[in-house]
C-alpha cells in the first residue's frame, strides 16, 4: 500500500523496516515483520477497553454513594464524614 493511502487510513499499520513516511503516518509500528503480532494488538486493545468500561462502573458507583454522604445527606443521622482529629 503506498503512504498516501496509508495517511488517509482510519488505523495505518507500518512495517518498522518501512519507509519514514509509513512510520511517521501509522498508528502502529510492528518492529519486526511479524503479521500475527496485530492479532494480540487487537485482543490487548480489547481488553484496555474492558478495563476502561469496569472503571468508569466503579467509578460511576462509588461517586453515586460518596458524594451525597460528603455534601451531608445523612446529617440528620448525624452520619458525616469528617475529619478524625475534629
Amino acid at each position: 500500500m503506498n503512504d498516501a493511502a496509508l495517511a488517509q487510513a482510519d488505523v495505518g499499520i507500518a512495517v518498522g523496516s518501512g519507509t519514514d513516511v509509513a512510520a511517521e503516518t501509522a498508528d502502529i509500528i510492528l518492529m519486526n515483520s511479524n503479521p500475527q503480532e496485530i492479532a494480540s494488538l487487537i485482543l490487548f486493545g480489547k481488553a484496555i477497553y474492558r478495563k476502561m468500561i469496569q472503571n468508569l462502573i466503579w467509578a460511576t458507583g462509588y461517586n453515586i454513594i460518596a458524594l451525597p454522604l460528603a455534601a451531608g445527606v445523612l446529617y440528620q443521622l448525624e452520619a458525616v464524614l469528617h475529619h478524625p482529629e475534629q
